[in-house]
């Protein structure tokens, strides 16, 4: 699905924010033969609303944080079974898209010369944990743009068996609650209802 074209949506407040910068566009580009890129937009989106002043590397961390699931090879997890927070998994996957992003970016030219590199690993390692110094805004702009995007995925899990009802519940559940910051954990709140209304 290219990231221009409008997802499934139930209650938001974030609107679409246009790329603030010749990087974000480029960025964008490179996104957008992914198949869940609109997830990476809407998770900068939000980012946005809860920072507008999110500096240049909190909003490429949000528009590239799941950017390995496009590249074969990488790491796996069994739907049907897991723990929605395995840290082996996640970090191995936080890990990856990191590493993927630092290479595109060193092939850049001058213009990696504008991005703090490491700061940006950081951010996008931190996705799935959140932490210091926009760690937990990044995270929590991705568990919306989940929320919000992705629900007909994980809905799709169910309809094909990769797993249960229920393991798709405790999905959306997760992704709630592992927010860390109050305004964001209220915006989700209506995003999670509508989302476990979706397996109904």
């Amino acid at each position: 699905m290219r990231a221009d074209i409008a997802v499934e949506h139930g209650p938001r407040v974030a609107g679409r924010v246009p790329f603030a910068t010749g990087v974000e566009r480029r960025v964008g580009e490179w996104i957008a033969p992914y198949s869940q890129a609109s997830h990476l937009v809407r998770a900068r989106d939000w980012l946005v609303h809860l920072r507008p002043d999110a500096t240049l590397e909190m909003r490429l961390a949000a528009l590239t944080h799941d950017i390995e699931r496009m590249f074969a090879g990488g790491p796996v997890i069994d739907k049907a079974t897991c723990r929605w927070d395995d840290p082996d998994y996640l970090y191995a996957h936080a890990s990856r898209s990191a590493g993927l992003v630092a290479k595109w970016l060193a092939e850049q030219g001058s213009l990696k010369e504008s991005i703090h590199a490491e700061e940006l690993r950081r951010l996008i390692t931190l996705h799935e944990f959140g932490g210091l110094d926009g760690a937990d805004e990044v995270q929590a702009a991705d568990s919306l743009s989940n929320l919000e995007t992705l629900r007909g995925v994980v809905r799709g899990w169910v309809t094909s068996g990769a797993c249960s009802k229920a393991q798709a519940e405790a999905k959306h559940t997760y992704m709630a609650r592992r927010i860390r910051l109050p305004e964001a954990a209220r915006l989700a709140a209506p995003l999670l209802e509508a989302a476990l209304s979706s397996l109904k």
